[in-house]
């Protein structure tokens, strides 16, 4: 186990970056077209992830470092990850899985639209009616037939015997896909304290909790555990998908990406 500073973990980060920036000269995957671009897009979020924490620490610096927003950019790139890992599980299909969830995403929105036309809210009903007329209602019809076409692929029964919708492409919850692509540990250590920060559960406000002889006061001033923990995460998740990307695309050798680690 490697036991880094804060600063040498953010150096990591700025490594893994660097060394990213050519992964996107690749050839096809032998998975086809769907899955290479895919990948492609997950190394562009994770390396713009990381862009925007080191642009953070730039402005703020260490004392101010915004580590809430911090854990939040690292939770993503973990969820990227897992993703990825279990997209490549089954390459192909899975691409196209990945994809066609888009028909269940536009269907959804556009019902949440229909379904608030006629809202209580003046404000809200003006706003939907316009939304419909300029957005929705030409194209609903082509929203319908294209979600018809796919439904069935992002369904099942459940255990009552009734049809149940996925909630994502996969059809399976973050901790599911992580514990198929041997990610549990990480999942049930890290994401869960990662999640604070985007469900803003009570160790959210406690991080800005300070305690004095007689008083509570909060601070936005940010502590090295936590400085250091965004950027250890960060760099710990980039390099587990790094390591997926490079061979998956046959690009370059774990030995390459772990030097981002040495000091």
């Amino acid at each position: 186990m490697l036991l880094l500073t804060a600063e040498k973990h953010r150096e990591v980060v700025k490594r893994l970056s660097k060394l990213s920036e050519a992964y996107t000269n690749v050839e096809q995957h032998s998975a086809g077209i769907e899955y290479t671009s895919l990948m492609i897009c997950f190394l562009l979020q994770n390396k713009t992830a990381l862009t925007v924490l080191l642009k953070l620490f730039d402005s703020f610096g260490e004392e101010w470092f915004p580590v809430t927003i911090g854990y939040q950019i690292a939770r993503s790139i973990f969820e990227v990850d897992i993703n990825a890992h279990y997209m490549s599980i089954n390459p192909t299909e899975n691409a196209r899985r990945y994809i066609g969830f888009e028909s269940v995403l536009n269907k959804k929105e556009m019902e949440a639209y229909k379904k608030h036309l006629n809202s209580d809210n003046d404000s809200w009903r003006d706003a939907m009616k316009f939304m419909w007329d300029n957005r929705w209602n030409s194209s609903e019809l082509n929203i319908t037939n294209k979600y018809n076409q796919v439904k069935s692929t992002y369904q099942r029964v459940n255990k009552n015997g009734r049809i149940e919708n996925f909630n994502n492409w996969s059809g399976k919850s973050i901790r599911q896909m992580a514990i198929e692509v041997k990610h549990q540990e990480a999942y049930d250590i890290f994401y869960s304290e990662l999640s604070s920060f985007t469900h803003i559960d009570v160790r959210l406000a406690n991080r800005f909790l300070k305690l004095k002889p007689g008083q509570i006061s909060w601070s936005a001033r940010s502590n090295e555990f936590d400085y250091a923990n965004v950027f250890r995460h960060s760099a710990t998740f980039f390099t587990c998908f790094l390591e997926l990307f490079s061979n998956q695309f046959s690009f370059s050798s774990k030995e390459d990406i772990m030097k981002c680690w040495e000091f």
